[in-house]
């Protein structure tokens, strides 16, 4: 079985199904886009799902990808799992070959044998698979043309072999495949794939998507199957690299190896406590760092929430091995260095990253480390006292006064073997909220229903004005007067300058201020009412109703105004440069950024980015009016305002104009002129998902911060390479070309190495009879090096005629130990090869003239050689 890198095997997966025909596909976003049945990207299938429901043609019928993806929300969540098991994971990679009405079930078990057997040279012993009952074709497949024994090909039922897209749609069988690891619990029984102990792993699902499921639950043949699989790319690696758990393969030995560094202590020692926290720090470090790729900041709802909750158990985690701030931003790094080089696009999260890192940590530290030291001081004392449930009084105070989050407390009971009386803690809830007007089962902000006129927004034209406080809403969304300095809530006015959080737009920041006190907003919403809600934090003392003055911050507003009205400039752009098919798809502007999707098949080439880049400076330097209007819907469809054709629209509508470049359906604010946007740049572009491409850019002096930022890296780089910043593209040009030299030159004296090595090398043969034999021992020699060598010394005239036989030993960084052996004539090197496998617990194989083998156990590594003189002298047969 070949042992291959993470790396290696991505490149192996990828040309295999590529010289198939499968056309590759990048990883699409871990934000699925227009797709709200879930909250992250969870399987391969997920950027195809219109080629399989039939709403788009596929523009072509193979690809085969490596998806990124997440399990940590939703219906499919393993947060809480990680770090208690060796194998549960929130961020994983899923390898996987599609077919959209090509192929089907055949070819996609042939497929799938042939790379495990043949390309990944697993021992087919080992193998099992799993059927549907019904599903006799499949059975068949593995049974009559695979050549499986019916012993090894399992029946089951709807549970375990039969998918579905959703409730209705494509559906049908399917067929998984099994790898025993031979790793048994202690006392164990024998088992088969069914049972738990973590013996038989399942390393490939093959789902052959033949039926269509209607809304009565009726099932009716597809007209074109398709098939859709996915192997977890952590999963296989266990088996290729022979470990005993996900996380000892080198997907995160980097950060395992860092984090033993930091601490002096070395993970799987027996300090099971110690694993367990390197397992979540290890696996929730790559997640934060591919989310804050993604644009996906910490907050309070959705996929915000969940990244706040994979943050605090980050960090609470880290804690407990007393790793500090600076520690996990390394730890950050190490994920762009192992990662960015497949997934470019970490690597521009990095700056965000580190940000997001430091404010999530000090919040931490602020807010939680309090309660935190209260709960752990209470789970010891119930320890002492032998008991198992933490009482919902405690809990519910814990959450009311230091607002300390009920599903940290969760997982934090979970992990030490205690429950927390939740039925105690909602009964002090629902005491809680009774005294609210606006009690509800389920919060949502934007959903409140409240009885208060709609709110009159007057910040079109003006930064600041009048108006009147008239209620407070607390974070839970109840209405209160009971609030304190302190406290962190909505409030509602009767008119507001603050624009709200709507159409991809932020929401305005600012502050509201009255005779005793002031709230500092940090964000705007508004309610499906029309009730435009402030959120922040009171100081001073809250009053209402009360007149207060209202003024946003002008600073984030026109930097936000800029960046959004760069995004119609650069929907123009798009347009020209690329055809009228782009139409936006979706769109998020802030002070700091822009990122706007847009359909557009294929990847977006350099020089047309360039041209798109250029056309959007070119709109913003001819300083055009920007024009605002209130038409009625036909009106503005008639004067050819683009908008979103699915978005149900009042009866009168604003159209944004800038000059006869853009003119847009839109309710945002922007700038007077175009010139105000000062400079617009293209940081990234990116596919979010099949058909829809992303780009992301800053403007104005967010661009000049960005190039403040890589003078710093230009100056570092050039200090480094001892040259002036203008020389630093020869410099590097030099040094690659004296690598290339120095590596030509090296490769030239080892094989003058290797010749005068052969020279001695055939002169230690021994021979038995007819057969000549030749044994010997290298340190730190790779195989590729053994094999070069026996090259050599096979090429020589002096190279013995006849049977012979020839075994190269190395021990690599004393880790682990590899042996190679070639043979001539009638000695079969893989019975040799299988026989030292026995003798020193190592894996490996190959064919009658050459085979190769390995073993962990490097104390074997001294044994080896009497072992084979045993074997050439008889007291040993195979």
């Amino acid at each position: 079985m070949k042992n291959l890198l993470s790396g290696e095997l991505r490149e192996v997966f990828i040309n295999y199904f590529k010289e198939r025909g499968h056309n590759p596909v990048a990883s699409s976003s871990l934000i699925p886009a227009g797709d709200e049945s879930i909250m992250f990207t969870n399987a391969g299938m997920v950027q195809f799902k219109e080629y399989f429901t039939g709403q788009v043609k596929p523009p072509f019928l193979r690809a085969v990808t490596i998806q990124k993806c997440m399990r940590a929300g939703g219906k499919h969540n393993d947060l809480e799992n990680v770090g208690k098991t060796s194998r549960h994971h929130t961020f994983f990679e899923m390898l996987g070959n599609f077919s959209f009405g090509d192929y089907f079930k055949k070819d996609a078990i042939i497929y799938a044998h042939k790379f495990l057997k043949d390309i990944l040279e697993m021992d087919e012993n080992r193998l099992y698979v799993s059927v549907h009952k019904k599903d006799k074709e499949s059975y068949f497949i593995w049974k009559d043309i695979i050549g499986f024994d019916e012993s090894k090909i399992y029946k089951f039922g709807d549970d375990s072999n039969f998918w579905q897209m959703g409730e209705t749609g494509p559906c049908g069988y399917s067929s998984e495949i099994f790898f025993d690891t031979g790793n048994k619990k202690s006392g164990h029984k024998e088992c088969d794939i069914n049972c738990d102990c973590g013996r038989y792993l399942e390393i490939w699902n093959l789902v052959f998507m033949e039926f269509n499921k209607d809304i009565k639950g009726a099932i009716a043949k597809l007209p074109k199957p398709s098939i859709d699989t996915g192997m977890g790319l952590e999963r296989i690696l266990r088996v290729l690299q022979n470990v005993k758990s996900n996380y000892d393969t080198d997907v995160f030995k980097p950060y395992i190896n860092e984090i033993d560094n930091i601490t002096g202590k070395m993970y799987n020692s027996g300090d099971e406590s110690y694993d367990t926290a390197v397992r979540v720090i290890s696996d929730h470090i790559r997640t934060s760092m591919f989310l804050s790729a993604e644009s996906v900041f910490p907050s309070n709802e959705g996929r915000g929430y969940v990244f706040r909750r994979i943050m605090r158990r980050l960090i609470r985690f880290s804690l407990k091995l007393n790793l500090t701030l600076e520690n996990l931003i390394y730890l950050g790094n190490i994920v762009v260095i192992t990662m960015g080089g497949f997934y470019p696009e970490v690597r521009d999260g990095l700056t965000a990253f580190w940000k997001i890192m430091s404010e999530e940590y000090e919040k931490f530290n602020d807010t939680i480390g309090f309660g935190l030291k209260l709960l752990e001081e209470k789970i010891l004392e119930l320890k002492n006292n032998k008991e198992k449930i933490i009482p919902g009084d405690f809990i519910f105070k814990l959450y009311d006064t230091n607002g300390f989050p009920v599903d940290l407390a969760i997982d934090i009971a979970s992990e030490n073997n205690l429950s927390l009386d939740i039925k105690r803690f909602d009964e002090l809830m629902d005491i809680q909220r009774s005294g609210s007007k606006q009690k509800k089962e389920k919060f949502n902000i934007l959903d409140i229903d409240l009885s208060f006129p709609k709110t009159n927004f007057t910040g079109y034209n003006n930064f600041d004005d009048n108006g009147k406080i008239l209620g407070f809403l607390n974070e839970s969304g109840e209405l209160t007067n009971n609030v304190e300095e302190g406290d962190a809530g909505y409030i509602i006015s009767d008119i507001t300058p603050f624009y709200p959080d709507a159409g991809g737009q932020s929401g305005d920041a600012g502050i509201i201020e009255w005779e005793d006190g002031y709230l500092r907003v940090s964000n705007t919403f508004k309610t499906k009412g029309g009730i435009i809600l402030h959120y922040g934090r009171i100081f001073g003392k809250y009053n209402a109703p009360a007149l207060a003055r209202f003024t946003v911050d002008k600073n984030i507003r026109k930097k936000t105004a800029s960046n959004h009205s760069a995004t119609h400039l650069l929907q123009s752009a798009l347009r020209t440069v690329l055809g009228s098919h782009v139409i936006q798809q979706g769109s998020s502007v802030d002070s700091e950024r822009l990122r706007f999707d847009f359909s557009q098949a294929k990847p977006i080439s350099d020089s047309e980015l360039r041209k798109v880049e250029s056309l959007t400076n070119e709109y913003i330097f001819s300083d055009f009016e920007v024009k605002v209007e209130e038409l009625d819907v036909k009106s503005a469809l008639d004067a050819g305002a683009l908008h979103f054709f699915d978005e149900k629209y009042e009866d009168r509508v604003r159209v944004v104009s800038m000059g006869d470049v853009s003119k847009e359906f839109c309710g945002g604010t922007h700038v007077t002129r175009t010139g105000e946007i000062g400079f617009f740049k293209i940081m990234r572009e990116s596919s979010v998902a099949s058909g829809v491409r992303r780009i992301e850019a800053v403007t104005g002096y967010n661009y000049l911060n960005q190039l403040y930022i890589e003078e710093d890296n230009l100056n570092n780089i050039a200090s480094l390479l001892g040259v002036s910043k203008s020389d630093i593209y020869n410099k590097i040009i030099n040094l690659y070309y004296d690598y290339e030299y120095l590596k030509k030159e090296n490769s030239d004296i080892k094989l003058k190495l290797n010749t005068f090595e052969s020279e001695r090398l055939v002169k230690e043969f021994k021979n038995i009879g007819s057969i000549y034999y030749l044994i010997s021992k290298f340190k730190d020699l790779s195989q590729d090096d053994l094999k070069e060598l026996i090259n050599i010394l096979k090429s020589r005239q002096d190279f013995p005629e006849g049977d012979s036989v020839v075994i190269f030993i190395s021990l690599i960084n004393k880790e682990r130990l590899i042996y190679i052996c070639s043979t001539e004539g009638a000695i079969d090197a893989s019975k040799i090869v299988k026989l030292l496998n026995g003798q020193v617990g190592g894996k490996g194989g190959g064919k009658r003239d050459f085979a190769q083998g390995g073993s962990t156990d490097i104390s074997k590594f001294n044994e080896i050689e009497k072992i084979l003189e045993d074997l050439f002298t008889n007291k040993i047969s195979i």
